[in-house]
């Protein structure tokens, strides 16, 4: 388990950088195991958004479009990606929940 204690931190101090690097790491590990153990996966993707929410980072476009935020699972081959009247509809495999994106 991971355990990662931040104070009142300025944004561009090395414990904002730092906290940066380990939101991607952790995605980049939770893309890695998502076939192989879904609940560690799913485990990091949580995490990862702790961090942001306590350091108060936003996280990047395409790392808020990689995963369901009702399940915390990563898209993959289950996932329905369908495009009409300029919206992007995404469908987790897993849990059903629907994403719209205006595009």
């Amino acid at each position: 388990m991971i355990k990662i204690a931040f104070g009142s931190v300025k944004k561009d101090s090395r414990k904002y950088d730092l906290a940066i690097y380990a939101i991607d790491s952790l995605f980049t590990m939770a893309n890695e195991t998502r076939n192989a153990n879904e609940s560690r996966s799913k485990r990091y993707v949580f995490i990862a958004e702790k961090i942001a929410a306590r350091m108060d980072i936003t996280l990047e476009r395409r790392l808020k479009r990689s995963y369901c935020k009702n399940c915390k699972t990563i898209y993959g081959a289950d996932t329905q990606i369908r495009l009409s009247n300029r919206i992007l509809t995404i469908r987790c495999g897993h849990c059903g929940s629907v994403k719209r994106i205006p595009y």
